[in-house]
């Protein structure tokens, strides 16, 4: 950290003047009205938090890391999305030092991605609160990236924490999907929408591969691809393209496990009609010849063959 700030902290959340920023000005509060912009001088939270936000930028740019995480800390209880977005970012990618000559780069905070989960769906956990017309599309996804990140590299299936984070992006898709909210949504946003979609459905289907079930993470991939690209997010058009990878790796894998039989129930006929009722046949364990549509007919092929 220290002199290059962007070396250590993503411009888009921390500096919200840059050109180059696609990062509204707005900040995702649950405070009311906040991004309406009209603050309520009776209100020391509407008041409150975008003083603790500057004073955070402050105290970063002094080196004062400390004093910058407790203070994003503090904007982040009363509700800025924004102040636990950006912690979420520091703990991904941990804080170093470089204002030392010559600079150590040691790290003042280092990286912990389970706080970084924590702090990510603590984000998401406030904007879901705030009604989704005024929700920042471009925080979300940048939001959205960072979670999508943890869950390719550092996921654990056996932490409540990452399945309770599941629950809160399944939340997300359902609002997403709503016709309502694609209709309120200008062209650029609704791009971005796609975007966060990707990401989204991206780690479900992630999830359905590590638990071995290939066919639910083939249909979520390929739903990622009918998105297609969007124009907005190089890392969402990357997933899109990963998607497709990924489809085909799997339907190869799904080739070898297909059983070499015929797929119709060798006792009563019974004939499949999509993919889903093919991998419900039971194969016969014994000569592996044979399929059968139930655990009845089954128990007869082993009685009248067997």
């Amino acid at each position: 950290m220290g002199h290059d700030l962007s070396k250590y902290i993503d411009p888009a959340l921390f500096n919200t003047d840059s050109a180059d920023s696609k990062i509204s000005q707005r900040i995702s509060t649950i405070a009311p009205n906040y991004n309406s912009g009209d603050l309520d001088a009776s209100s020391d939270t509407l008041t409150l938090i975008p003083k603790l936000l500057e004073q955070s930028e402050e105290k970063l740019r002094s080196n004062d890391y400390e004093a910058c995480i407790s203070l994003l800390q503090r904007a982040s209880n009363l509700g800025s999305g924004l102040a636990a977005a950006k912690l979420g970012f520091i703990y991904l990618h941990g804080l170093q030092d470089s204002s030392t000559e010559p600079p150590s780069f040691k790290y003042i905070i280092k990286p912990d991605y389970e706080m970084s989960a924590e702090y990510y769906f603590l984000s998401l956990k406030i904007i879901n609160l705030i009604v989704y017309t005024l929700w920042d599309m471009s925080l979300l996804l940048e939001v959205i990236v960072s979670v999508t990140d943890l869950y390719r590299y550092k996921f654990d299936r056996k932490d409540e924490l990452w399945n309770n984070g599941l629950e809160i992006l399944k939340l997300f898709n359902t609002t997403l999907n709503e016709n309502q909210f694609v209709k309120f949504q200008t062209h650029e946003n609704n791009q971005i929408r796609n975007a966060i979609r990707v990401h989204i459905l991206f780690i479900f289907a992630l999830t359905h591969e590590l638990d071995r079930k290939f066919s639910d993470a083939m249909k979520i991939y390929h739903e990622c691809e009918k998105i297609g690209q969007t124009t907005v997010s190089f890392s969402a058009d990357k997933l899109v393209k990963k998607s497709h990878t990924n489809y085909r790796i799997l339907q190869k894998e799904l080739d070898k496990q297909t059983p070499n039989v015929l797929p119709i129930c060798t006792e009563c006929n019974f004939k499949p009609k999509n993919t889903a009722e093919v991998w419900g046949l039971l194969v016969c364990s014994k000569c592996q010849q044979a399929a059968c549509c139930s655990r009845q007919c089954l128990q007869l092929h082993l009685t009248n063959d067997h």
